[in-house]
């Protein structure tokens, strides 16, 4: 929600006779749904991991804090120490969690994780559904697959549409 408000934008309107701006409307307007889905983006990639510790003092309070988009480079743990009212580091613009996402590359049943193993990729593509993603480092299988599909169809006239059945035999790229 935050996102949203403080990416409104404000749109005026001019009313009065041959485009003079006698009376003059203005709104906040939602912003663009890309401008919205960027702005997410980024505080996801530097969500913030936080770990209370030292639960014993209320005083003093460490966090270990992990900035996502740093620990995809280096795997080093920040500790930043704060005190109740004086922050060294100012988590309130922050997306914070405590708990890491599981690992969606192996099936883990009690999560509902299927995992990657067996799924489709493209090996083609180095995008979100590559096989270079998808499989998780361990390489893909390819599979001949043959399938049936509608083909060669026609419009007869009146409100009908004929189709022929066609084989298509291809190769398919399966994680391992």
């Amino acid at each position: 929600m935050e996102v949203v408000s403080n990416s409104m934008q404000m749109k005026c309107k001019c009313h009065g006779m041959s485009g003079s701006c006698e009376i003059r409307t203005c709104w906040r307007a939602v912003p663009d749904f890309r401008v919205v889905g960027k702005a997410l983006k980024e505080k996801f990639q530097s969500a913030t991991l936080v770990d209370q510790t030292n639960l014993g003092k209320k005083s003093l309070r460490k966090l270990n804090v992990i900035n996502q988009k740093k620990r995809r480079q280096q795997s080093r743990l920040k500790q930043w120490t704060f005190r109740r009212n004086k922050h060294k580091h100012d988590l309130s613009c922050d997306l914070l969690y405590y708990q890491k996402s599981p690992n969606f590359c192996e099936r883990d049943q009690s999560l509902d994780v299927q995992g990657t193993v067996g799924r489709s990729c493209n090996r083609t593509n180095t995008g979100p559904d590559g096989c270079s993603n998808l499989c998780c480092g361990r390489g893909y299988n390819l599979i001949k697959q043959r399938r049936v599909e509608r083909c060669n169809c026609t419009f007869l006239w009146c409100c009908r549409v004929e189709c022929q059945e066609c084989s298509i035999e291809e190769w398919i790229s399966v994680c391992k």
